[in-house]
């Protein structure tokens, strides 16, 4: 079983109704999407659902990453690092739209 750790700041999103409003704000369909700190991937998940051309996340947990790997495999890319290091442009060459339920300490 995953537990959240407190040193990561970690909260684990499983409300459908707060998941269900973070994804209906933006369309999805055909673009790029990025999600910071997937954790569990209940958010990602359900953004798959709305057929993304890509799904990018950034999970700077490892134990997390195994998880995300066994659970969605090749339907999503997976970085392993901390989303303040990384150069987004570097993700990608398209547009990215950016979901994530960010931690209190980002």
């Amino acid at each position: 079983m995953i537990k959240a750790k407190k040193s990561l700041g970690q909260n684990f999103l499983i409300d459908q109704n707060i998941i269900d409003k973070i994804i209906d704000i933006v369309e999805i369909k055909d673009k790029s999407v990025l999600e910071i700190g997937p954790g569990t991937g209940n958010l990602t998940k359900n953004i798959l659902k709305k057929k993304p051309k890509r799904l990018l996340v950034v999970e700077k947990d490892n134990d997390l990453v195994k998880f995300l790997y066994k659970n969605f495999d090749n339907q999503i890319k997976i970085i392993n690092d901390d989303i303040l290091k990384i150069d987004e442009n570097n993700l990608d060459t398209n547009i990215l739209t950016v979901f994530g339920n960010l931690q209190y300490n980002i």
